[in-house]
């Protein structure tokens, strides 16, 4: 199953939920119905019906408020969740060897997967070994790990168990388990309310009589509240039972290392803690968690750890456990983790990793080992003073803009001016700083390494956000020619700084027939940058089009204003199917393949589209041959 398959997939289960979710809603309030009619039964003079009217319309309120309620209180995103359960968050700040460690594998994975990088938590006060992925979209994900598993993993399980997560995230499971906790809040709600009634009835009224069939009633609405909750928990176990072995198979597929992930798990059978999590507030996030963190098996919300185990190797025995016990009671050496890092590093640059374009429609969401290998590379070759900018919004603001001034001396003073009349003077011996470090990065490295610094500047103020977008944009069309890596730059941005700041999140629901026009602008502008004249253009744009639409497309025209047309194209193309936007890659792909070359800009370009789009590209190279008639059978 590809990206696309998972992503329809996701949306399927959704909606199957919604609607079990709906039905379990019906059978809560008809429930409490049906006790509250009996209650009314036996008092003289009530208007059953008026009163059973008002009991539907106060049980429903109560759910759906609540349900609305959680939901909102999760609206920062995966940081709220692992703020919730005692998280502290990590940045390049950190002097822990294991925590750089651990920011090391995750931005490595990262720059493999083509996702956003997400905020990264440690639970310290959690001895068990854990992690979890959470967030409504990759752009607001964050990733937490127990301390347990900092202490007790190599880095080779720790990549394991990270591919793990990012495979949840990829695989669209992330929001769904977000609504699945504000649909069993509401639930919940119920139960309280009944236990709240209960408790306060216990204590005296007005006649014996009344104050029994108060408690009758209350006990009644308790137990029925209880008994949905665990029947939706029940749905929520099974379904994240299935998400799990998905992201065991893609987490393997990711790394290519199936032992990674096999000694966590291993480690986690041989652990007096397991991954068993101490706060009270670990069952409602249970279903987002590595592996179980509590003991109960009919509400399991993973499979059995042997199970998980012998997957990844069939030929493993439970009598394994016994030297399982033994390495997993041993502590890693602290100082053994700079040591796997310097040898990972040095191994992975002698690699030559090539991004053929005929693979590469198939890779999105689909990140190999070839990827996790190029990305370490990758990321050893950036400057220390970028990855230090991470640590915090003030280090990295002045990275980004640093990154969008020009050469020209009078550009330059203009650039210089709105950069001050957005932020203060203060804020220009950082950027002119940062613009010698900036300068000295290759081409295609730029973008993967500022999407590094996406999630720190998440951490900017609502009103700062939308500064900075507005500077990045006048910082980009200042002279008049907005070039493929501010435009690229300032759409991604955009896409990952807030969902607020760019629009509502739009349901893909919509096939290509539907959006030929912005389709043809992408192709347009893509043709366009990697050829050297229009007729080449003008192939290029058939090409890949014609890939998609064999028969009444729109020709070839090229573009004056293209930023703006390609801003508007791409928002519109939000709106494409799972399975349309496969088909729109695979055209593209197409099209950048005319010439059996790839550009930086061409790179650059497609990466924008799939960041946009929300499908994640790994990693490309510029100028690698490849072969064109190859890539419609790639798909």
């Amino acid at each position: 199953m590809d990206f696309y398959a998972r992503q329809a997939a996701a949306r399927r289960q959704t909606r199957w939920l919604l609607a079990a979710f709906l039905v379990s809603v019906a059978l809560v309030v008809i429930a409490i119905d049906l006790v509250v009619a009996g209650f009314a039964s036996s008092q003289p003079g009530v208007d059953v019906g008026s009163l059973l009217f008002v009991t539907t319309l106060f049980a429903l309120a109560i759910i759906c408020g609540a349900s609305i309620f959680r939901t909102f209180s999760l609206r920062d995103g995966g940081g709220a969740v692992a703020r919730a359960l005692g998280g502290t968050r990590v940045d390049r700040g950190t002097l822990d060897p294991l925590q750089q460690r651990l920011l090391n594998v995750i931005e490595e994975m990262t720059i493999a997967s083509g996702v956003p990088m997400p905020e990264v938590y440690v639970l310290e006060n959690e001895a068990g070994i854990n992690a979890f992925a959470a967030g409504h979209t990759p752009a607001n994900a964050a990733v937490a790990v127990t301390q347990g598993a900092l202490q007790r993993l190599s880095r080779e399980e720790l990549q394991g168990v990270i591919a793990h997560e990012f495979s949840h995230i990829l695989n669209g499971d992330m929001a769904l388990n977000i609504r699945l906790m504000g649909w069993l809040f509401g639930l919940l709600a119920i139960a309280v309310i009944g236990r709240t009634v209960l408790r306060h009835s216990s204590g005296g009224g007005d006649s014996r009589r009344g104050r029994g069939g108060l408690l009758v009633l209350a006990l009644s609405i308790m137990i029925i509240g209880y008994v949905g909750l665990f029947f939706g928990r029940l749905l929520q176990a099974a379904v994240s039972r299935k998400r799990e072995q998905l992201a065991d198979a893609s987490a393997v597929q990711f790394t290519r290392n199936p032992q990674g992930l096999k000694g966590a798990l291993i480690k986690i059978g041989g652990l007096d803690h397991g991954s068993r999590l101490e706060t009270a507030d670990g069952e409602e996030v249970a279903h987002m968690l590595f592996a179980s963190g509590q003991v109960r098996r009919l509400l399991a919300t993973h499979p059995p750890l042997i199970e998980r185990i012998q997957a990844l190797d069939p030929s493993f025995q439970i009598k394994d456990y016994d030297r399982a016990v033994a390495l997993a009671q041993r502590p890693l050496r602290r100082g053994a983790s700079a040591v796997d890092e310097l040898d990972l590093q040095t191994s992975a640059l002698s690699r030559a990793v090539p991004a053929e374009p005929m693979v590469i429609a198939a890779r999105v969401g689909n990140p190999q080992t070839i990827h996790v290998e190029h990305a370490a590379g990758l990321r050893a070759d950036v400057p220390a003073a970028i990855i230090d900018a991470a640590a915090s919004p003030a280090l990295a603001l002045p990275v980004l803009l640093a990154s969008l001034l020009g050469r020209q001396p009078q550009v330059l003073a203009a650039q210089r001016e709105i950069v001050e009349r957005s932020f203060g003077t203060g804020l220009l011996p950082a950027v002119d700083q940062q613009t010698r470090t900036v300068a000295g990065l290759a081409p295609q490295l730029r973008l993967p390494v500022l999407q590094l610094l996406f999630p720190t500047l998440r951490r900017l103020t609502l009103d700062d956000r939308r500064k900075l977008l507005r500077t990045v944009d006048q910082l980009a069309q200042l002279d008049g020619q907005t070039d493929v890596f501010e435009c690229s730059l300032a759409l991604m941005l955009g896409a990952a700084l807030n969902d607020e700041l760019t629009g509502p999140r739009v349901a893909g629901t919509q096939t290509i027939t539907q959006l030929i026009a912005p389709m043809a602008v992408v192709f347009s502008v893509l043709a366009t940058h990697g050829s050297a004249d229009a007729t080449g253009a003008r192939r290029a744009y058939e090409s890949g089009l014609g890939l998609v639409l064999p028969r009444d497309r729109p020709s070839y025209r090229a573009i004056a204003d293209w930023p703006q047309q390609f801003a508007s194209a791409l928002r519109a193309l939000q709106t494409l199917h799972p399975y349309g936007k496969r088909a729109l890659i695979e055209g593209l792909v197409k099209t950048i393949a005319h010439d059996e070359q790839l550009s930086t800009a061409e790179a650059e370009l497609l990466r924008t589209v799939c960041a946009v789009l929300r499908c994640p590209l790994p990693p490309l190279l510029p100028r690698v041959a490849v072969a064109a008639r190859s890539v419609a059978s790639a798909g």
